[in-house]
C-alpha cells in the first residue's frame, strides 16, 4: 500500500471531519426526543472469549512481521509475474481511466472509501460508541480484535507484495514512457494482492460482525452501518481498477483476505462461542439480516424487511 503523505493527510482530515459531524449531528437527534431513546450500555456476552494473551502475542508478532518484511526483503530487480490472467485484461481495458489525470483523482477517492472505513470500525465503533455508552471493556475489547485483525492483514499483504512482486497493470506503459502516470515508479511490483481492498474489506468485515452482535447502533442502523461498510470496501476495489493500480484478480484475492481476517476470523475467536442459542442483534430487530458466503465474490447480506 503506497500513500502520497500530502494526499493522505488531506483525505484523513475529511473522514475525521464527516465522523465527528455525523456523531455530533446523532448525538442532536437522540437528545432531541428527550430521555426515552437513549440507548442502554452494551455488554460483552458472558460466553463470548475475551481477547486472550495468545491475541496480544500474535499481534505483537505480525506487526513486527510486517515491518520485518517491509525493512529486510526488497523487491526483486525484475517482476516474477507480469500481465494478467483470466478475464483480468478485458475487465482492465473496459474499466481503466484513460486520461492521468483522471486516474489520479479516482485513486484519491479510494484513499476516502478506504479510510472511512478504517475511521468508522476504528474509532467511531470501536472507540467513540463504546465510552458514549458507558461501555469501556467493549471498547477494549472491540479494539483489540480489531487491531489484531489489521495487523494479520498488512502481514499477509505485505509478504504477498515481496515474494508474488506481480507488475502493476500500468507497468508496460511506464516502461516506454516514464511519465505517462504519476506513479510509474511508486510499488512497480506490488500489484498482487490490492492492499487497499484487503484493509477496507478487513475494516468491513469487522464493522459487520460487530454490528451483528452488538447493538451498537440500535435497530437497523446496526444493518445499515454494514451495508455502507460493505459499499465503500467494494467501491475501494473497483476504484483501484478504474485507477489502473490493480487487476480485478489483484482485487478479488485482497477482499477475500480482508474478509477472512475481518468478518470470519473474529466470528469464529468470539462471537461463535454462544453456548445458549444467543441470537445476534440483527436478529432482534424489526430487520432480521446476517452476512453470508457468496462464493467467489465474499459476503452477502441477506434478510426480512
Amino acid at each position: 500500500m503506497v500513500f502520497d503523505a500530502g494526499r493522505f493527510g488531506k483525505v484523513l482530515g475529511v473522514c475525521l471531519l464527516l465522523s465527528s459531524a455525523g456523531a455530533r449531528a446523532q448525538t442532536e437527534t437522540e437528545a432531541a426526543p428527550v430521555q426515552k431513546h437513549v440507548l442502554p450500555p452494551l455488554r460483552w456476552h458472558d460466553d463470548w472469549p475475551r481477547f486472550r494473551p495468545i491475541g496480544y502475542a500474535l499481534t505483537s508478532a505480525s506487526v513486527l512481521g510486517a515491518l520485518a518484511v517491509t525493512l529486510f526483503i526488497d523487491y526483486p530487480d525484475d517482476p516474477r509475474w507480469s500481465g494478467g490472467i483470466l478475464f483480468d485484461d478485458a475487465v482492465r481495458s473496459g474499466l481503466r481511466a484513460r486520461a492521468p489525470w483522471l486516474r489520479d483523482g479516482v485513486r484519491t477517492a479510494s484513499d476516502f472509501t478506504m479510510i472511512s472505513n478504517l475511521v468508522q470500525v476504528g474509532l467511531v465503533d470501536g472507540f467513540i460508541v463504546p465510552l458514549a455508552r458507558g461501555s469501556p471493556h467493549v471498547a477494549a475489547q472491540l479494539s483489540l480484535i480489531n487491531a489484531q485483525a489489521f495487523a494479520l492483514n498488512v502481514l499477509v499483504a505485505t509478504l504477498l507484495f515481496k515474494v508474488i512482486a506481480r507488475e502493476r497493470p500500468l507497468g508496460y506503459d511506464c516502461r516506454k514512457d516514464p511519465g505517462s502516470d504519476p506513479l510509474c515508479s511508486v510499488g512497480t511490483y506490488a500489484s498482487f494482492p490490492s492492499s487497499h481492498t484487503s484493509t477496507a474489506f478487513t475494516a468491513a468485515g469487522l464493522t459487520c460482525v460487530h454490528h451483528a452482535y452488538l447493538p451498537l447502533y440500535g435497530g437497523d442502523w446496526d444493518l445499515a452501518a454494514c451495508v455502507q461498510a460493505l459499499t465503500f470496501a467494494g467501491a475501494t476495489g473497483m476504484f483501484r481498477i478504474i485507477g489502473d493500480r490493480h487487476y480485478l484478480t489483484d482485487v478479488l484475492v485482497g477482499a477475500a483476505i480482508g474478509l477472512s481476517f475481518g468478518y470470519v476470523y473474529p466470528w469464529l475467536l468470539h462471537y461463535s462461542s454462544s453456548k445458549d442459542n444467543l441470537q445476534p442483534t440483527a436478529a432482534r430487530s424489526e430487520t432480521t439480516w446476517t452476512v453470508l458466503p457468496a462464493p467467489p465474490y465474499g459476503l452477502a447480506i441477506a434478510g426480512t424487511l
